[in-house]
């Protein structure tokens, strides 16, 4: 164990190194996410395509913010084997050394101003919010390795993320899956039992106590989505100018019904796959391909000023959209009601109870302009089906007219990424 010989130099502040720069936290790789909205899916994956999918996001999320961070918590707080073997290995990736290497990713810490103190505290933390956790001297061994000064940023100097379970308590409350009272004293015991361990709600040691509870399925998928949610709410209030974004892989953020707050819905349009679908506007799939396998520090070195304003572009893009969503209230979102006359005829009623509110061009062309997995989002789909509302009949040409005229900011940097790679540019 080499923990010994980790600098001793104080470590960059989040504040100081948020300063100017937009930065992201990349929560996708937390074993809590794993436990509640990937564990589905997992039966169809392997470690590669884990790794790959972590990778392709990081290097997404790379061209449109300054700063990627991933909390220690992330890497440290895993109990399940293939969620340590998965970041494990993305640790170890060439990409991420090279991202660490040009101050595009940074691992952000907590429990010192030093690497090593906050090594030293996100280990002793995840041994005792994990008590069968096995020690595994070599894997610490390897970890410390990236803390320095260059690496790692200071976020406190104590143990911060207090009080999450009132947040939690809170977002089940909204629930309308879990309904018997038995089934919520259930999980409010096993949360304080898990609390015992650690003092905080924390994913290794609340999802042993959940397990042992006999609920259905659904309400299970209830707690998870509520378990991270409540996470993302503390998060954007606890480290404010730092966006945390909601994955929208799973449908389980839809299917709750949940009491979602107007920025949890908004914060999808930051997700690297609406991202990646925007760049399939622009770039084919053999481009998309060649980018994401060549070295990372090729596409770092050409990022410039119209990098700069490419990323403004976009950015200003998500936000036109999510402020022209932002009435939508959560009983449209309704998984079980997507594909009825109902859904639109209640997102017909929305705008137009609001049309004094919402500017539908920039909601359109903003939308539009994000990328083509509008028609992919289950809940945009029934949008086209709302003949006569101003939405339905200009969305389709708004978007194609979007993804062929570049936008003047958009394109110099699109056109410098064609050159540099050779590409051969996606079809009009």
């Amino acid at each position: 164990m080499r923990s010994g010989n980790i600098s001793s130099h104080d470590s960059v502040q989040l504040n100081e190194l948020q300063d100017g720069a937009r930065t992201v936290l990349y929560e996708e790789m937390a074993e809590y996410y794993y436990l509640f909205a990937r564990k589905k899916f997992l039966n169809k994956s392997s470690l590669q395509l884990e790794v790959n999918y972590h990778i392709g996001n990081l290097v997404l999320l790379s061209f449109y913010f300054d700063v990627v961070l991933i909390q220690t918590s992330t890497i440290f707080n895993t109990s399940d084997q293939f969620v340590k073997k998965v970041i494990d290995n993305v640790l170890i990736h060439p990409t991420f050394k090279s991202m660490l290497e040009t101050n595009v990713l940074k691992i952000v810490g907590w429990g010192g101003t030093i690497p090593k103190d906050m090594f030293e505290s996100a280990k002793s933390f995840s041994l005792n919010a994990d008590v069968n956790a096995d020690i595994n001297d070599n894997r610490f061994s390897i970890i410390s390795e990236f803390f320095n000064p260059q690496n790692v940023v200071s976020r406190s100097s104590v143990t911060p993320d207090s009080n999450i379970e009132l947040l939690f308590k809170k977002r089940l409350d909204q629930t309308t899956v879990i309904r018997r009272p038995e089934d919520i004293l259930a999980i409010d015991f096993a949360l304080n039992k898990s609390i015992e361990k650690t003092g905080q709600l924390v994913a290794v040691s609340f999802n042993p106590e959940l397990e042992k509870l006999e609920l259905s399925s659904k309400s299970i998928d209830s707690v998870g989505v509520s378990f991270i949610q409540s996470w993302y709410d503390h998060l954007s209030h606890e480290i404010p100018g730092v966006t945390t974004y909601s994955p929208i892989i799973s449908p389980v953020f839809i299917d709750q019904k949940q009491i979602i707050s107007n920025n949890s819905v908004r914060t999808f349009l930051y997700s690297p796959q609406i991202f990646a679908s925007f760049l399939g506007g622009y770039l084919c799939q053999k481009d998309f391909n060649t980018i994401m396998s060549r070295p990372f520090y090729e596409l770092h070195k050409i990022k410039n000023g119209d990098w700069k304003r490419f990323s403004s572009a976009y950015h200003e893009a998500i936000f036109n959209v999510s402020e022209n969503i932002s009435f939508l209230n959560s009983d449209l979102y309704s998984f079980n009601e997507l594909d009825s006359q109902s859904w639109g005829d209640k997102l017909t009623k929305a705008i137009e109870n609001n049309s004094d509110k919402v500017d539908v061009n920039a909601y359109i062309e903003g939308l539009a302009m994000l990328s083509g997995v509008v028609f992919t989002l289950p809940f945009l789909t029934p949008i086209f089906k709302l003949a006569g509302v101003a939405v339905g009949k200009k969305l389709n040409d708004t978007f194609h007219s979007v993804h062929k005229n570049a936008t003047t900011d958009v394109s110099p940097f699109i056109k410098k990424l064609q050159m540099h790679y050779d590409l051969e540019g996606a079809n009009a």
